[in-house]
Order: structure tokens, then sequence, then C-alpha cells
């Protein structure tokens, strides 16, 4: 797992591919800062790690995903990581780890907003804080779904496309859920529900809002949990054709 992750980190920051996305989360980022916090004269950031941090992750994250399994396949050299001492798990987890060192450098840059605010101003630093953590939850469960889409082609563009329709569609089950709600008889309450439930982006409300909660942090684990073994999976069953 180690030596995956390693090759991971080097070919992400040999061939500038995590310097582009920190670029690309900075000058997003800073943007939405502007607008949505700064013009707003408020020290409250929940709303800015909230929607519209969550477009600039699935941006950075869509990326990410063409790099972890479809780029392998393009250039065919993914026939290593099937004759390699490494366990698929292990494969699996250094990338997943590799993914998540970027994704967790891009976040970091939100520091410097934090220090912004507490120039001018007064931010809280509990709400902050759970913010965070929440955002790195969050990239535990984009991260690992990006590995499962791009594991499933071998075209890198398919990949990233595939992640972001991912995410997209999670983020309107809120909406398809209370549209089934008025529709579904009273039986059928608990499908609108689930539905609902499965929303990994309604989850962070809690963190926005400062608070912690136990439900979200296994929620979120879990759901990381899931997809990373159904990669494996995918991947085990690849190897064996």
């Amino acid at each position: 797992m180690i030596a995956v992750l390693k090759r991971e980190l080097v070919g992400f920051f040999r061939n500038s591919t995590a310097y582009m996305l920190l670029a690309i989360y900075s000058f997003l980022s800073a943007l939405f800062f502007c607008l949505f916090v700064m013009l707003n004269n408020t020290s409250y950031l929940g709303n800015f790690f909230g929607l519209w941090l969550f477009i600039v992750e699935i941006i950075v994250v869509s990326i990410l995903s063409m790099r972890f399994f479809s780029e392998e396949k393009k250039n065919k050299t993914d026939q290593l990581i099937f004759t390699s001492p490494v366990s698929l798990t292990g494969v699996v987890m250094g990338k997943f780890l590799g993914g998540m060192t970027v994704y967790t450098a891009c976040t970091l840059i939100n520091l410097v907003y934090v220090f912004i605010i507490d120039i001018f101003g007064t931010s809280d630093a509990g709400t902050n804080f759970s913010n965070f953590v929440g955002t790195l939850l969050l990239g535990c469960c984009m991260i690992s779904i990006a590995l499962f889409v791009s594991c499933l082609t071998e075209n890198p563009i398919v990949a990233a496309g595939g992640t972001a329709a991912v995410f997209l569609l999670l983020m309107m089950v809120d909406f398809v859920a209370s549209f089934l709600r008025a529709l579904c008889p009273q039986w059928l309450q608990w499908l609108p529900e689930i539905m609902q439930k499965m929303n990994v982006f309604l989850w962070y409300d809690n963190f926005a809002g400062g608070i912690i909660t136990l439900e979200s942090v296994v929620f979120y684990l879990s759901f990381t949990a899931i997809f990373l073994f159904l990669t494996v999976r995918v991947l085990e069953r690849r190897r064996w054709r």
C-alpha cells in the first residue's frame, strides 16, 4: 500500500496534476469566498463550506478520477497492478490515500480564508473545526466514489464525466425524494426517506452548523468503506478474466 501511495503522489506532483488542482481550487474557492462571504460582510463560513465549496470539490475530485484507474487502463499499465505482489485492497487503499492527500492539500487552502476573517473580525473556531472535519469526511466519500467510477472505464474523460454525474445525481436526490413523498401512498413513504438518506451532501448540514454527530461520522465512513469494497471486487473480477 505504501509503495502504491508513493507512486500515486509522485505521479500527481511530477506531471503537475496536483499543482493544477491546487490552482483550480484556489481560484474557485477564492471567488466564492469573495462573492458570498466578503461581499455579504459576514464572518459565518457555513454557507461557504456548504453548497459553493461542494461545486469546487466536485470539479477537483472529478479530475482526480481520471488518474486513478481509467488512465492506467488506457496506458496498459494496469497489468502491473494485477501482477504486483501488493494485494488489490492495498492498491485501492494506496490510490485512495493518494487522492485524499491531494484533496486535503486543497482543503487546507481554506485556512487562508479563516485567517482573513480573523484579521477583520472574529470567526467561530468550533464551527470552522467542524466544517473542516465534515469536508474531509465528505472528501473520503467522494474519493471512494471516484475510484469506483474510474475502475469501470478506460476513458479518463468518461471517468471524470461519470464521477461528476454521480455527484450531481446525489445532490438531486433530495428533490426527487420530496417529489416521491407527495406521490407515494402511506405504505411506500419509506422509499423517499431512504433515498433522501443517500444524499451524502445533505449529511454535511450538521457540520456546517458546528455540530459533529456520531451518526454523520459513521455514515460517511460506512459509505466510504462500501465503495472501496465495491472497487476491490470489480478489480478482482477483472484480474481473473
